[in-house]
């Protein structure tokens, strides 16, 4: 088989297994989500997701020191030069062990008095507490080990990587459904089972990088400061664009909580749980091709990297793009069936309001690593930065002068990563790579085309059929799949693309 056959059933095989995984989270949530509710209440599931996005603020600080040891560890690697690969390799572990334990130390410190700092009910203080004790100590082991990643992403074992992800999402359903049945339900044993899940993706981590990169160790001896100065160095704007991320949507809970109420944070929460799934479909597309960005842009072969980030942008889209208009179309029976005892009517429209952005997001999330690639993301940052404070002060100002409650809080971020996306990194992007200005813009048009065109056929669709079941449900979403996907590529494929794919097809 020729290297670029190969190369692309690679890229098949890891997008179908991690899209598995993603399809069992998916169905795991489905089911467990109302189990939640129902046991612990809907404010109270609120707290999870303010959990996570707390512990996700941590790792923006990690991200300063994590963000680009790949990167190095792969070049040196690669480059057969181990003996810089395991000074990378040691010095960004034992980083992680003293910044990783710093966070725990002042985090505890801090949910120890979490009920002055959150809009906590007092019957669910401690329950609450020991939520966030779980998830931080998660994010603690994690950021620890998260180094013996790296393994993977350099032998190219994405899709084994993926088999592990389901398992971990397959424990956490395991362990919360075991933990409801022996204990009293309260939301701090979420914690515990998050935790497990945890594990799961550690040892996996651990035991691949063992196996196919055995030369990787971690040495006391192959610590080095200048090794940490160098990553923060070049690092250092990946935690400033996420702290810009954070801006834009990752304080959207937390306001719901100070400036609203927890029944509203939880309803919100419930509308974000969909957009996680939809970024966890962008994840599927663009984790799979960046190995195959990386090797291009490593050897100079600028114009067959340009095709596999034009690509990647049509596939990610296919998935943004069917997972939209599907929502629009059939989110209401959705709800109807998964939550019915809550307001569906609010949850929905928040839904649709939030997941807008994949119209922008859908197509671009690939392309991101090109920041990464290219190490030149002071600019993006920058506007990250500027547009999430616009975010947060537009959203404070319109909750407290206008009757918008809730709707504030997601057409603001609505609003500002549709510029980012639709303006600002189509045009740096292709200014880094040294194309012309508009190169990724005939993509982003008939992205934008399919998506509402495909949101008109399947509102249509559901006029004429609304189904009334779980497995009437998944019927019209398999066809809607099907006729969605063959109207999208007719749409974003040229003529060569589309004999490339029939012929791969074929084979």
């Amino acid at each position: 088989m020729s290297s670029s056959g190969s190369r692309m059933k690679k890229l098949i095989r890891t997008m179908l297994i991690t899209g598995s995984a993603f399809t069992v989270n998916y169905l795991i949530n489905l089911f467990l989500t109302p189990f939640i509710t129902r046991n612990v209440g809907t404010a109270a599931y609120g707290y999870v997701s303010l959990a996570k996005n707390m512990a996700q603020y941590a790792t923006i600080i990690t991200l300063a020191l994590n963000s680009f040891a790949a990167r190095h560890i792969a070049v040196s690697y690669h480059n057969q030069d181990l003996k810089t690969a395991n000074i990378y390799f040691s010095s960004t572990f034992f980083g992680d062990v003293v910044l990783g334990a710093l966070i725990l130390f002042v985090s505890l410190l801090s949910i120890a008095f979490l009920d002055r700092l959150l809009v906590i009910p007092q019957a669910l203080v401690a329950d609450v507490k020991l939520l966030f004790v779980f998830v931080f100590v998660r994010f603690f082991l994690v950021t620890v080990f998260s180094v013996y990643g790296t393994g993977a992403y350099i032998a190219d074992k994405l899709d084994i990587v993926g088999v592990f992800k389901l398992l971990s999402y397959l424990c956490e359903a395991a362990v919360l459904l075991a933990v409801f049945r022996v204990f009293r339900a309260n939301v701090g044993l979420v914690g515990l089972a998050l935790l497990c899940a945890g594990m799961v993706i550690i040892f996996s981590d651990w035991r691949i990088t063992r196996r196919y990169t055995p030369q990787l160790r971690v040495h006391a001896g192959d610590f080095r400061k200048s090794a940490v100065k160098k990553l923060v160095a070049d690092g250092i704007w990946s935690s400033a664009n996420d702290l810009g991320a954070l801006l834009h949507s990752g304080l959207d809970l937390a306001v719901c909580n100070l400036m609203l109420t927890p029944l509203a944070m939880g309803q919100l929460a419930i509308a974000k749980s969909i957009d996680l799934i939809f970024h966890s479909l962008y994840h599927v597309v663009g984790h799979a091709f960046q190995p195959m960005f990386l090797r291009s842009y490593a050897e100079n072969r600028m114009d067959r990297l340009l095709g596999e980030l034009r690509l990647s942008m049509k596939l990610s889209a296919l998935l943004s793009n069917l997972a939209f208009a599907g929502f629009f179309a059939l989110g209401m029976v959705y709800y109807r069936l998964w939550i019915p005892g809550e307001d569906i009517a609010l949850v929905y429209r928040l839904t649709v309001i939030t997941v807008l952005t994949s119209v922008a997001s859908g197509s671009m999330k690939p392309l991101y690593y090109i920041y990464t690639l290219t190490v030149k993301q002071k600019i993006p940052c920058i506007i990250t930065i500027v547009t999430g404070m616009i975010n947060v002060v537009s959203m404070v100002v319109l909750l407290r002068c206008t009757q918008l409650g809730v709707y504030a809080v997601v057409w603001t971020t609505v609003v500002l990563i549709g510029f980012v996306n639709f303006v600002s990194n189509p045009l740096y992007m292709a200014h880094v790579l040294k194309f012309p200005l508009l190169t990724f813009y005939p993509n982003i048009i008939r992205n934008v085309v399919s998506c509402a065109v495909l949101t008109l056929l399947f509102t249509g669709l559901s006029r004429l059929y609304m189904p009334r079941s779980w497995l009437t449900l998944f019927v019209c979403i398999a066809l809607y799949a099907a006729v969605g996907a063959a109207v999208h590529f007719a749409i974003v494929l040229n003529r060569d693309e589309w004999r490339m794919l029939l012929g791969k097809l074929r084979r």
